[in-house]
């Protein structure tokens, strides 16, 4: 195996829909995090947004009180060979709902464009706005980007951030924010009346109404580095770091029986981006973060199993914690399992 593996698991910690009774047995996972040493991220305190951690672990400093750039990165994994002199921010497809006196935002897998739907919307907004030097791209049916010619001075909501939320305080502020709240109108206005729209809700499916801008920047702007021989990643943010990284990133095998294979690389360092419990925290689907739960202790159980006392491990929640596991640390025996229980309860702000 490679001399260290970090483990990064967005999710982790919730915060999720889950009481303590609910959980399955996970006593690899407690036994490795509460004998492990709880360390600052290295570079830094990055915050509690897992994108800040991915970015801390690649050497990019998180810019105080503006985005996390990471649409460049994200488009440069969607499309390698992207100009990194173009500004980028993501601009993902949305359905806003009314509820009362407020407009909740819907985004995610519950909305599904296809490739048709996606490249139909794009082409109509590229006509609207020509000569407002912005350009849409869908370079795959969920994850959309705005390419703009003058960079606007805005800072925004990650979109995981508003995701069934209220849009009343996330939108985007500063000096061109009331520019911005225009274009933004007129797109809503725009896809309301496409026949795109008219035939998703003919079929009972929720519209697409518009677009969410945020983590705007430029590839030449910034200089990802990481000691990494290898990235595992299942989301584009990770594997467009490596690439600009110059580290090799593949998809993260399906199978258990590969994915455990693949740690056994002798590079001398390896990040695994684990998604399967960020999902189920986006759509505050308990059942769903449970099963992954159950899968990610299958997993590590073999991995220890495997490794005994070679397993060099950090692992990160995605919340600016880190968990360090050393040889030397199976054999803190005194040590309590970690309360993953009562920690879900805290992030959910319930009482013990």
């Amino acid at each position: 195996m490679s001399g260290r593996l970090d483990l990064l698991i967005p999710g982790l910690l919730g915060p999720v829909p889950v009481h303590p009774d609910d959980l399955p047995p996970a006593p690899v996972l407690g036994r490795l995090l509460g004998r492990a040493d709880r360390l600052p991220l290295p570079g830094g305190p990055a915050g509690t947004d897992p994108l800040a951690t991915l970015f801390a672990l690649f050497g990019v400093a998180s810019p105080s009180g503006r985005d996390l750039p990471s649409a460049p990165f994200c488009r440069l994994a969607d499309c390698p060979g992207a100009d990194p002199q173009a500004y980028v921010l993501h601009a993902d497809p949305v359905h806003f709902r009314p509820d009362r006196d407020r407009l909740l935002l819907f985004a995610g897998p519950r909305l599904a464009p296809s490739q048709e739907e996606a490249d139909a919307l794009t082409a109509l907004f590229n006509q609207h706005f020509v000569t407002d030097g912005l350009r849409l791209e869908a370079p795959t049916p969920d994850r959309w980007y705005l390419l703009a010619q003058h960079p606007p001075d805005l800072v925004t909501s990650p979109l995981h951030a508003a995701m069934g939320r209220p849009v009343a305080g996330l939108l985007p502020t500063g000096p061109d924010s009331r520019a911005w709240a225009r274009i933004l109108n007129e797109v809503q206005m725009l896809f309301h009346h496409a026949e795109t729209n008219r035939q998703r809700e003919a079929a009972g499916r929720l519209s697409l109404g518009g677009i969410w801008p945020w983590g705007g920047g430029r590839l030449s702007d910034m200089h990802p580095q990481a000691d990494y021989g290898q990235v595992f990643a299942a989301g584009p943010l990770a594997t467009g770091l490596a690439l600009a990284a110059g580290i090799p990133a593949t998809p993260l095998p399906a199978d258990q029986a590969d994915l455990l294979a693949a740690t056994n690389s002798p590079v001398a360092a390896i990040l695994l981006h684990w998604h399967g419990l960020w999902e189920p925290v986006l759509e505050a689907d308990g059942a769903g973060w449970i099963d992954g739960l159950r899968v990610l202790e299958t997993w590590l159980a073999a991995l220890t199993a495997r490794m005994g006392s070679r397993l060099a491990l950090n692992l990160f929640p995605g919340n600016g914690e880190c968990f360090r596991y050393r040889s030397q640390s199976r054999h803190r025996f005194w040590r309590q399992p970690f309360p993953l229980g009562k920690r879900l309860l805290q992030d959910m702000g319930k009482p013990d």
